[in-house]
């Protein structure tokens, strides 16, 4: 059993054996208490702010995933210090041109 934290009005008690952790909650005087909400990084609120600035400029976000061998030849087409995004408008670029 994951081990689970029970609290009274002035202790804590971390409680391992099921049959205890029923016994401690039936009785009225403990309460089961959630673990503290994960902090976020210093950053994310300026993350936050940079997505919502993006989608309301019309930006798109867009999540590709790709085979090893689809990635193989991506890498190949791209040149020397050249995004994706600059990859995929010169492609697009070509292939409109023909």
């Amino acid at each position: 059993m994951k081990t689970k934290l029970l609290v009274r009005k002035s202790t804590a008690h971390c409680v391992d054996s099921p049959a205890q952790f029923e016994q401690m909650l039936l009785s009225g005087d403990w309460l089961l208490a959630s673990p503290p909400p994960k902090a976020r990084g210093k950053d994310a609120r300026r993350m936050r702010n940079l997505r919502r600035d993006r989608r309301l400029a019309g930006w798109q976000s867009l999540y590709l995933w790709l085979t090893p061998e689809q990635a193989a030849v991506v890498e190949a087409a791209k040149w020397d210090n050249e995004t994706y995004v600059d990859l995929l408008i010169r492609l697009l670029a070509e292939r409109s041109s023909r």
